[in-house]
Formats: structure tokens, C-alpha cells, sequence
């Protein structure tokens, strides 16, 4: 196991930040992740612009002094996907990844959106890891590639106590994202950001929730019931 490490330090921070979005938070268990797999949409109902500032916004929190600190040894890998998965990050540290994800960065044609993929690959990469597991989802839309995979993957997580926590990004074709990702998607919690709102400023603040192990109140994942 990666050494242990405290971050009651950055309960504060995460609460200033909380404040700043008016965000009301329960306090839960302070224990940093050990092992946290992004997972970026990359499908086609993003355009180019959005999809570089998006990496961009990735780039900038795993390059920021105040994450590096807060993650510490924690191992992170990046993966973006569509109909498929692409692996764009293999486990590092955090300002690694950073510069890897900046350099390994493409362009190109681009599918639909294949969570259940997504999800399934990153519980794969988790499913022999020791220590607390995390998967961080952003994306602007819902399962269209195969929504029995998702279930399937969202089962998997839960069963190997893979906390999966959301940033969802709703759109005139999925206004209710949020409330799609915590019920098929999330077992932890969600955020939502609105499309061209502050992305990097609720990626951070969703990170360092998880960090402290605080989730936001009326934001917890819901069970698929269907």
C-alpha cells in the first residue's frame, strides 16, 4: 500500500471553496485516494473547443501546487473516451501526468458516448489495487454505446468498493445530467457545472472534496433500481 498520509489540513480549504460555489458539505472519512482513475468524455457531442479546454482543465489541476500537495503519493491515470476507450495517462504522480496528458493529447474523429466502457476499464485498472479507490467522471451526456454495460460496470465498482464520483456538465439535450449521473452512473457524489461555466474551478473543488473526504449534501449517488 501507498504511504499513509493526513489531510485534515486541507479540510479548510476544500470548505473555502465549497463556500465560494455555495456548496453545503457533510464531513465523512479524511482519507486521501491511493489510486484515482480520471475518465474524460471525449465523444462527439463535444466540440473541439470544448474538448481542448476541458484537457486544459485537466492539465491545470494536476499541475496545480495545491493538488500536487493535497494528493501526494497518490497514482493517477487518465482515460478519455467515446464509443471506445483511449488510455491517455498510465498510473504516475499527479504533476506527471500532467505534463503526459499536455504531450499525449489528440485530435481526430471522435464516437459516442461509451461510459459503461469507460467505467469498466478503470474498474478493471482498480481491481488489484490496495488502498482507497477512486474513479472521477466529467461529461456533458448519457450512456448511448451500451447502457447494460454501465450496469454491469457500476456493479462491478460498488462490489470492489470503488468510490465513482461525478462532474456533469448538462446540456439542452440532457438537462437533468446531474440526477442521470447520480442514479446509473455515481456511487459517490456529484457536480454539476453548467456548459461554459468555470470547469477548472469545479473539477478543483470536486477533487478536493475527495481528498477530504467530504461529499456534498444532496449530491450522493443513487441506487439503480431499474
Amino acid at each position: 500500500m501507498l504511504p499513509a498520509r493526513s489531510t485534515s489540513g486541507f479540510i479548510s480549504i476544500v470548505l473555502a471553496c465549497a463556500l465560494g460555489a455555495t456548496v453545503i458539505v457533510g464531513v465523512g472519512c479524511a482519507q486521501a485516494a491511493d489510486w484515482l482513475v480520471f475518465l474524460v468524455d471525449r465523444s462527439n457531442s463535444i466540440d473541439d473547443g470544448e474538448l481542448r479546454l476541458q484537457r486544459e482543465a485537466y492539465v491545470r489541476l494536476l499541475s496545480d501546487p495545491q493538488v500536487i500537495d493535497a494528493l501526494g503519493p497518490t497514482q493517477v491515470a487518465i482515460i478519455e473516451f467515446d464509443s471506445d476507450t483511449h488510455l491517455m495517462v498510465n498510473w504516475t504522480d499527479a504533476a506527471t501526468a500532467a505534463r503526459r496528458y499536455r504531450r499525449n493529447a489528440t485530435s481526430g474523429q471522435r464516437g459516442q458516448t461509451g461510459i459503461g466502457a469507460a467505467l469498466a476499464r478503470a474498474v478493471q485498472m482498480l481491481a488489484d489495487k490496495p488502498g482507497r479507490l477512486v474513479v472521477d467522471i466529467s461529461g456533458d451526456g448519457e450512456e448511448n454505446v451500451n447502457k447494460w454495460q454501465l450496469k454491469r460496470a457500476r456493479a462491478a465498482a460498488a462490489k470492489l468498493a470503488v468510490e465513482v464520483n461525478g462532474l456533469a456538465i448538462p446540456s439542452k439535450r440532457h438537462p437533468e445530467l446531474s440526477a442521470y449521473y447520480s442514479r446509473y452512473v455515481a456511487n459517490g457524489f456529484v457536480v454539476q457545472v453548467e456548459r461554459g461555466g468555470d470547469f477548472y474551478g469545479a473539477l478543483k473543488r470536486k477533487l478536493l472534496f475527495e481528498v477530504a473526504g467530504l461529499t456534498p449534501i444532496h449530491q450522493r449517488g443513487a441506487a439503480d433500481d431499474e
